[in-house]
Order: structure tokens, then C-alpha cells, then sequence
């Protein structure tokens, strides 16, 4: 049997029972779009975590300035309290000088000043730092006309600033805001240039690279003074929030890391930093997904399976209903091979169809997924469907019908001969016939009288005495069990 005339077969077989097949692969849609609305969703959720990771530099180190449960005092005057915390100038020099595998080290200041868009109070955050931070962190500036950071007049410092993209859309909305002002702690700022990260990166992990105005450190100290942030109840005095440390190599960041840990060990007993190392924490978000697939690959796989035994049940149901046609195809030459690639292909087909159904319905799913999220105001839920997550949905379907179906291709491979020559499906059903009638005897009518001879080894003749008339059954009816009497 040629290829083409295989497939002939098979369409002839599926299409007698269309709906029985549709059910059939039911299982296999649903296992299918599980595995790839599940790889579609964690697909996104990876690349998100990993771009956030990314934005701070895989081969960055970050050192945080963390206030710790007690404090360095200084109380000369007694009405005010002076609280000293975190990474020093001295830790900044040190570092520095020292480490000869650092490419950059970039200061920065945060600034607790709140900034307001006409009455309202906004989230974004001010910044002190200088310009290698925007290389660091592998920022862009967006605007052609944006001027050096920061800009010095005649020697002085004109107060100017860099604003994210989000933090100018809430500021200014639709305007333009190159060369607007913002007023920062009572001191006017114009903006000198627009700042736009990849993805949603944040700063030290807490600042939206977006959603923050970033000053000159220089001109910060200038006007407000070193790292001294007043609050209500004294002034905090932390030289550098975060410095980021870029290493001349990612396979130097363990290294780095360790030698940080212990030199900073020593000179802060207080335990006032914190080291994060996004090179780690990709390793982590990437070994915590592949948890998360693994799990939910194993609850796909039991819809597989569920789909995969519903296949085999079709299979053997199909070849039940075929044993005769199986006994025509051996007698006219078809050899055991032949019967068995035939129900294999068969089995192939339905997954097959099955999975690319099911791929359908999980990139809907998917999709349908992130725009509720979307809508209800979650913008970190994506689906990104891969070519590779569609590939092992159809390599899985296909494998679970080479699974499922290799049971009732062989069992119809082994068929006698004779056996199916001789064999007619309706024969069975005569034994079920009181079952068929038993609805005549609650009713109180007689069972229509059918005798069964036995002629030949092979062939059986029936004769059947018609059903009297006044049984008064309905016309379809008794239609329906003289067309079945007589199709035997």
C-alpha cells in the first residue's frame, strides 16, 4: 500500500465517525493546550525576571546601604541626633584602589524629596549620581537633543537633571518635557535629557529606572550637602546608597564577591550593607523556573495520559468494528506490517490532529491569560509563544499516539485470518436483543418472534416472523428493528 493510499484509508476510516474522533482526541487537546499555555506564560515570566535582572548588569555587583538595628550616634548636640550608616567614602576608596578586576565603580545618593505633578504627589524617586551609571546599567538617552551630564556654566553648576520616561510622562504628559523645570527641595531642576531602561529594571532593586529623576552628584552635594537626609526626628548621614561595581568579567564575580564579603565583614560589625549580585539572582530565577515547568509539565502529562487511553479505547473499538475488513485485506495479501502501520498511522493521525487543535487553544489561552491580567492592571504577566514550545507540543502528541496506539495496532495485526473473515460485529448484538426489547415487555407487548438457524460453518440464516400489527408499535420503530433484522 502505497503512502497515498494509506492516508486515503485513514480519512475514510476517521470520517465515518467524526464526532467519536473529536471526542476521542479530546483528552489530547486539552493536555496539548496546558503545555503550551503553560510554556507560552512561563516563557514570558522568565524573560521578564531575566530583563529586570539584566537591567542592573549580569556582570554588575551592588553593594546596599541597609539601616541596621542600631546605629552610630553622634550627639555633640544634644537637641539633634546624627545617625551614620552603610557604605562609606572610605569603603568607596578602598574598593576602588584595591580591586584590580573592576572596570567601573558608580556612586549612588538617594534623595527623600517628594515630587508633586501640579497638587499631586507622585512615586518617582531622586537620584544623585554621575553619567557611567547610565553605561552600567545599560541605559539609553532617547532624545537627540539631550546635553552632557551634568552641564557646567562659566564654572558653575546650573542645577539640571535627567528624567525617566515614565517619571516625565507623569510630570508632564504629552508636552515635551526637554528644558521644562522640576522643582526638587525647594530648588528648581531643568530637565537636560530623557533616560530610557530595558524592560522594567530597577535600581538596587527598588527604583524603577524609568520613574526616577537623576541629578549631578557633584551638584547634589553641593546644595544639600554629602549623603545628610533630614528627617523628623534628626539627620541620617549615608555617604552612598548603592554602588554599583562592574567587573572587567562575568567569571570574576564570584571571586569579587567573596573578597567584598570579607573586607566589609571587618569594617561594618553592624551588618549596615547588603550585597546583591544579579549574575546570582538569574541563576536563582532560572532554576526556580525550571522548577515551575517541571511541575506544571507533570500536570499536563496527566491530561496526556487521560487523552492517551481515550485514543487506545478508540483504537480498539475501530478495530472491533473492522475485523472483518482486516480478515479482506490478509485474504487479498495485505501482510501483518501492512495492518499494523495501517492502525499505527491511524493512532499518529487523531494525536496529531489533536495537538495542533490543542496548540490553538493554548496560544488563545495563553493570550487570553495576559489580557485579563493586563486589563485588571498587572502589566508584569506576558505569553511569548515559542517555535520551540510548539515543536515539543507536536513531538509530544505524536509520541503519545506511537504510545497509545501501538497496543491495538499489534492486537490487529495479530488477528487469525479465518477468524476475521468469519466475523461480523451485529452477531454479538443478537445476544443483547432482549436488552433492545425490554422496553416491549414493560410496556406489556410481546417480543416479535425470531428464530436463528445455523446453515453453513460460516453464514447463519434468520428468519424472523414480522411483528404483529396489533402490538400497535410506532411505525419508526418497527422500521428500525426490520432494517437491523435485515442487515443481518
Amino acid at each position: 500500500m502505497s503512502f497515498f493510499e494509506l492516508l486515503a484509508t485513514i480519512y475514510a476510516s476517521l470520517s465515518r465517525h467524526v464526532i467519536r474522533a473529536l471526542l476521542a482526541t479530546l483528552g489530547i487537546v486539552l493536555g496539548i493546550a496546558a503545555v503550551v499555555s503553560m510554556l507560552a506564560i512561563s516563557e514570558g515570566g522568565k524573560r521578564g525576571i531575566i530583563d529586570q535582572i539584566k537591567a542592573q548588569g549580569i556582570d554588575n555587583i551592588i553593594l546596599k546601604s541597609i539601616k541596621p538595628t542600631t546605629t552610630t550616634t553622634d550627639s555633640k548636640n544634644a537637641s539633634r541626633s546624627i545617625e551614620m550608616y552603610g557604605i562609606t567614602q572610605k569603603d568607596f576608596d578602598h574598593i576602588a584602589s584595591t580591586f584590580n578586576n573592576i572596570e567601573q565603580i558608580v556612586p549612588i545618593q538617594q534623595k527623600s524629596f517628594n515630587i508633586y505633578s501640579g497638587q499631586n504627589k507622585t512615586d518617582i524617586s531622586v537620584l544623585a549620581t554621575t553619567p557611567t551609571l547610565f553605561d552600567v546599567i545599560n541605559c539609553s538617552i532617547i532624545d537627540s537633543r539631550s546635553k552632557s551630564f551634568p552641564e557646567k556654566n562659566n564654572g558653575i553648576f546650573m542645577p539640571s537633571c535627567y528624567v525617566g520616561v515614565d517619571a516625565a510622562r507623569k510630570l508632564f504628559g504629552h508636552r515635551d518635557p526637554m528644558d521644562e523645570w522640576i522643582e526638587i527641595g525647594r530648588r528648581s531642576f531643568r530637565v537636560i535629557g530623557i533616560i530610557e531602561g530595558a524592560g522594567q529594571g530597577r535600581i538596587g532593586g527598588s527604583h524603577n529606572i524609568n520613574n526616577v529623576i537623576y541629578v549631578p552628584m557633584a551638584m547634589a552635594d553641593s546644595i544639600w550637602g554629602k549623603g545628610n537626609q533630614t528627617r523628623y526626628y534628626g539627620t541620617e548621614v549615608v555617604a552612598y546608597h548603592f554602588l554599583y561595581i562592574k567587573v572587567t568579567d562575568v567569571e570574576y564575580v564570584p571571586d569579587t564577591v567573596a573578597r567584598l564579603k570579607s573586607y566589609l565583614s571587618v569594617t561594618h560589625v553592624n551588618s549596615d550593607y547588603e550585597v546583591q549580585v544579579p549574575y546570582e539572582l538569574m541563576r536563582a530565577a532560572e532554576k526556580t523556573q525550571r522548577i515551575f515547568t517541571l511541575v506544571m509539565t507533570s500536570i499536563a502529562a496527566i491530561s496526556l495520559l487521560v487523552g492517551g487511553i481515550g485514543i487506545m479505547n478508540i483504537m480498539l473499538a475501530n478495530i472491533f468494528e473492522r475485523t472483518r475488513e482486516i480478515g479482506v485485506r490478509r485474504a487479498l495479501g495485505a501482510t501483518r506490517r501492512d495492518i499494523l502501520v495501517q492502525f499505527l498511522t491511524e493512532s499518529i493521525v487523531l494525536t496529531f490532529i489533536g495537538g495542533a487543535l490543542g496548540i490553538g487553544v493554548g496560544i488563545l489561552t495563553a493570550h487570553g491569560a495576559e489580557a485579563v491580567a493586563q486589563f485588571n492592571g498587572d502589566m508584569t504577566i506576558h505569553a511569548i509563544v515559542t517555535t520551540e514550545s510548539l515543536l515539543v507540543s507536536l513531538a509530544v502528541s505524536v509520541v503519545t499516539g506511537i504510545t497509545f496506539g501501538t497496543y491495538p495496532a499489534w492486537k490487529a495485526a495479530r488477528l487469525d485470518q479465518l477468524i476475521a473473515l468469519r466475523h461480523h460485529p451485529l452477531i454479538l448484538t443478537l445476544r443483547n436483543l432482549p436488552i433492545l426489547f425490554a422496553p416491549l415487555r414493560l410496556c406489556g407487548r410481546p417480543f416479535p418472534a425470531i428464530s436463528i438457524q445455523r446453515t453453513r460453518r460460516i453464514n447463519l440464516n434468520f428468519h424472523v416472523r414480522h411483528i404483529p400489527q396489533k402490538t400497535a408499535l410506532p411505525q419508526s420503530f418497527k422500521t428500525t428493528i426490520e432494517h437491523f433484522i435485515n442487515t443481518i
